[in-house]
């Protein structure tokens, strides 16, 4: 992906080929997940599981709802005001579609390829999606301390919503979860993806 958002930038300038290496990362985590899974088996990664937050629940809870309440807190509630409602929509719709192909790829893949192996499974699919972040990231221009805030974020999520993929051998609740923490995106939303360049 750090070869496509190069060539998407330098052929298209850094918005437009931003948007571009995006859209070609979203079909290819749904291209390769669904060629290694399998269509049914894919969707059916998203069947509510009969225990929605894994055992021990208390951390199970808190892992799930820390990403998200952690967005909310940083990213959504200073700047939602500021950005408007288009943004607002857009980060909702771009946070969704984010949030699905991500967890087929990242989380899917290694539930069905791996079934109850801890490292293939969970730990290294996560450190995977944590260094997938620096291919965008190196895209634009970041602060360091924007660069080590989402690198700690993808952390979180790769091996806490991994963590509880594995245990409950659904996609449901973690995609809910990550798809809310996308979607509070609204600042890099209204720059990137709304701002005519």
């Amino acid at each position: 992906m750090k070869v496509v958002f190069d060539e998407t930038t330098r052929r298209w300038g850094s918005q437009r080929g931003y948007q571009a290496g995006f859209a070609i990362y979203w079909a290819t985590c749904w291209a390769v997940a669904a060629a290694i899974v399998g269509l049914d088996r894919l969707v059916d990664l998203w069947r509510l599981p009969r225990d929605v937050v894994p055992r021990p629940r208390p951390v199970g809870v808190a892992v799930l709802v820390a990403p998200p309440l952690g967005a909310v807190v940083t990213e959504w509630w200073p700047n939602a005001r500021a950005s408007g409602p288009t943004a607002i929509a857009v980060a909702a719709g771009l946070g969704f579609t984010n949030a699905l192909a991500e967890e087929a790829l990242w989380r899917g893949v290694p539930l069905t390829t791996f079934p109850g192996e801890p490292l293939r499974g969970w730990l290294w699919p996560s450190v995977g999606f944590t260094a997938w972040h620096l291919v965008p990231l190196s895209a634009r221009p970041t602060s360091a301390r924007r660069r080590t805030f989402v690198l700690a974020g993808a952390a979180a999520i790769g091996l806490s919503y991994g963590w509880i993929a594995q245990r409950t051998q659904s996609l449901a609740v973690v995609t809910s979860a990550h798809a809310l923490t996308d979607a509070c995106g609204v600042r890099p939303v209204r720059t990137i993806w709304l701002t005519r360049s």
